[in-house]
C-alpha cells in the first residue's frame, strides 16, 4: 500500500496540474476574447461607422408638441432594421427614443380623458435607462430658471453623426423590401 506521505506528494501534484491547466486555459480563453474585440466593432451585431459633426441647437421653433408629421420621418419604419440570421427585426436604439419622445408628445396633445399613461410610463422609464447609461457629460450653461434662457440658445455640440444611422437604416430597410419582394413572403402588418 502507498504510504500517507506519497498520497500527499500525489495529491499535490495533481492539484497543481489542474491550476497549471485552468490557468493556461483562462490565458487561452482571454486571449480569443481580446482578439475578437479587436477585430469585431463594439456592436458587431449592427454598425455604423461614424465621424463627428457639430450640431448647433437650435431656437426650437422645430418639433413642437402639434407637430406630430415634424416628427414622424425621425424614425423611419419605427426605426426597425432586419439582420441576418433570419432578418430578424431589431430596432435603433437612437430611433427607438425618438419614436418614444413622439409617443410622449402624442399623450400630451391629447384630452386628459383620453390619455393612455402606459406607453408613455414605458417610454419615460427607457428614456431615463438610456440617458442614464449614455449620459451625456458635457455641461452646459446654466443660470436660475426664472432667467430667459437658462440655458444657451445656440450651443453648438460636438455630436456623432446621425446622418451615417439614418443611411444606413434606409439601406438596410430598403434590401429587406427587397428581399421580402422576391420571397414571396408577405411582410409582417406591424412593420409597415
Amino acid at each position: 500500500m502507498f504510504s500517507k506521505r506519497t498520497l500527499e506528494n500525489a495529491f499535490v501534484a495533481v492539484a497543481i496540474i489542474f491550476l497549471a491547466l485552468n490557468a493556461a486555459f483562462k490565458l487561452a480563453t482571454q486571449a480569443v476574447v481580446q482578439r475578437t474585440q479587436n477585430r469585431e466593432p463594439a456592436n458587431s451585431l449592427w454598425h455604423v461607422e461614424r465621424k463627428e459633426v457639430l450640431l448647433e441647437m437650435d431656437s426650437w421653433t422645430r418639433f413642437t408638441l402639434d407637430s406630430g408629421a415634424q416628427w414622424a420621418p425621425l424614425f423611419p419604419d419605427g426605426g426597425i432594421i432586419h439582420l441576418r440570421p433570419g432578418r430578424t427585426p431589431y430596432t435603433v436604439s437612437m430611433m427607438h427614443q425618438l419614436r418614444c419622445l413622439d409617443a410622449i408628445r402624442d399623450q400630451l396633445t391629447r384630452p386628459i380623458r383620453e390619455r393612455d399613461a402606459e406607453p408613455t410610463r414605458q417610454c419615460l422609464n427607457y428614456l431615463r435607462q438610456m440617458v442614464t447609461c449614455r449620459g451625456d457629460l458635457q455641461v452646459d450653461p446654466y443660470q436660475y430658471a426664472h432667467n430667459i434662457n437658462a440655458v444657451h440658445p445656440h450651443a453648438i455640440r460636438r455630436c456623432k453623426d446621425w446622418g451615417a444611422v439614418y443611411e444606413k437604416v434606409r439601406e438596410n430597410q430598403r434590401e429587406y423590401r427587397a428581399a421580402e419582394a422576391t420571397s414571396n413572403v408577405t411582410p409582417r402588418a406591424w412593420l409597415k
